[in-house]
């Protein structure tokens, strides 16, 4: 694996990941219960062949709402209780890793030392809180998870939710070799396909490529022949 110690969410982050199929999204990619290839796979391999196309990221994570911006500022305090009652270690970042070859990627909140263990840090709203409690992680998370295991060579994955007024919710998940098995495989031809499709698609015609433009408390992205600057994220 290698890891790019990069801030998560920042310009260089969200360009690094361009056209990657990503653990958050293998959910998209291969089912959560019986491993096996989504229907929903298709929709997401266009997204990732726009992203090389344009050279512009298209992720859901763009879009800010109030408990995202809630989990980012409480995220600190969370890190701070799991290292003090779990870890008992300094953490590290988790930037953003790939597998040796760049075809798949994923991005763990944090990294035990050594970095054989991985930890997926929520923040989220109280009903939230609430579920994870009495019900734990929904099917989603464990195509997540397990990925994140596959792409970063982990031994274990802890999921950490954490609300300053309730209980912390705390599970630890290893490999499963079975999953990890069908998941390699189903993962391993989508990323052909999707390597296929994307010559398929670079054929039919000229595509814009902008720049990206990074200006104090923004991040941009120009089209060389335009001189109006389109506004993508916030830094």
């Amino acid at each position: 694996m290698k890891l790019y110690r990069i801030e998560h969410g920042s310009a260089e982050w969200y360009a690094k990941r361009i056209g990657i199929p990503t653990a958050s999204n293998f959910d998209k990619i291969i089912t959560p219960k019986t491993a096996e290839p989504s229907k929903s796979a298709p929709k997401y391999m266009y997204r990732l062949i726009a992203e090389r196309l344009l050279n512009e990221p298209t992720d859901d994570e763009l879009g800010y709402v109030q408990w995202v911006d809630h989990g980012k500022g409480q995220e600190p305090n969370a890190v701070a209780q799991f290292q003090f009652n779990i870890a008992t270690r300094p953490l590290e970042p988790g930037g953003f890793i790939t597998t040796d070859d760049g075809r798949l990627g994923c991005s763990p909140d944090r990294l035990f030392p050594g970095h054989k263990e991985a930890v997926e840090v929520k923040c989220p709203a109280p009903w939230t809180q609430i579920g994870y409690l009495l019900d734990g992680p929904d099917e989603a998370y464990r195509p997540q998870v397990q990925g994140q295991m596959l792409v970063g060579e982990f031994d274990a994955v802890h999921f950490y939710s954490w609300h300053p007024r309730m209980p912390a919710f705390h599970k630890i998940t290893l490999p499963d070799a079975g999953y990890l098995a069908k998941m390699r495989d189903i993962l391993s031809t989508f990323c052909d396909v999707l390597d296929q499709y994307t010559e398929r698609a670079r054929a039919l015609g000229a595509y814009a490529v902008v720049r990206r433009v990074e200006t104090p408390g923004e991040i941009a992205y120009q089209d060389p022949g335009d001189e109006q600057l389109k506004i993508i994220l916030p830094e």
